[in-house]
């Protein structure tokens, strides 16, 4: 997507220069998100700003509380959001009126908790369960390299139906404590990872997700 919009950026960059070149035209701006009309909280969101027809040291930019914008190189800026609603970036300058362009910061969605960053619940190997380092919070199919960090969870460790031991992580890695208790699957026993807890980029607090549960075989 990045590679299409930098084209058609460049061809109609090229195309203004052309015509500014051979007749007067009315200056005009174009901000391209690579996520559409959403700014995610807490990470730096890749923008792209054109004005046509005006000086660039004439140009000003302008946010609202929410939002703050840094210059790149060429026509690249970077966007950042501090808190969710909706946001506008001002563009301005020259013989350019103000131009606002509306847009909606959002907290990233929850992720996707994941044993070893590979494995949701279901049956597992007790070698593969064993092999294991720990759990992952994963943000799926957003295009952004963002981190979720999981702060905490518990483990509980049933055999034959019933309650067997338990543990409290602290962490993504497995501590040893917990490594005991994963070290000691059977075929047969039933981990489940619960109360996980894990802050995302821009999360004041920490969220709690969906617990995982598998059955060793």
């Amino acid at each position: 997507m990045r590679t299409i919009l930098t084209t058609l950026l460049t061809l109609w960059a090229l195309a203004a220069t052309l015509a500014f070149a051979f007749q007067p035209e009315e200056p005009a701006c174009l901000i391209s998100l690579d996520k559409l009309n959403e700014v995610y909280i807490g990470v730096d969101n890749p923008a792209s700003i054109l004005v046509c027809g005006v000086p660039e040291a004439e140009i000003q930019i302008e946010t609202s509380e929410n939002l703050s914008i840094k210059k790149g190189s060429g026509l690249r800026y970077t966007v950042r959001a501090n808190t969710p609603g909706q946001g506008s970036i001002t563009v301005s300058g020259g013989k350019l009126k103000p131009v606002k362009f509306l847009y909606q910061a959002r907290r990233f969605p929850d992720p996707v908790p994941r044993l070893g960053a590979m494995y949701g619940s279901g049956t597992i190997n007790s070698a593969v369960f064993k092999a294991q380092g720990g759990v992952a919070a994963l943000l799926e199919n957003l295009g952004f390299d963002a981190k979720c960090d999981v702060i905490s969870y518990k483990v509980v460790h049933m055999r034959n139906c019933r309650f067997f031991a338990e543990a409290t992580n602290s962490g993504a890695r497995f501590e040893p404590g917990t490594r005991v208790l994963i070290d000691d699957a059977l075929p047969g026993d039933t981990y489940i990872f619960e109360e996980i807890k894990v802050r995302c980029p821009g999360d004041k607090a920490t969220r709690t997700l969906n617990h995982l549960s598998f059955l060793i075989r």
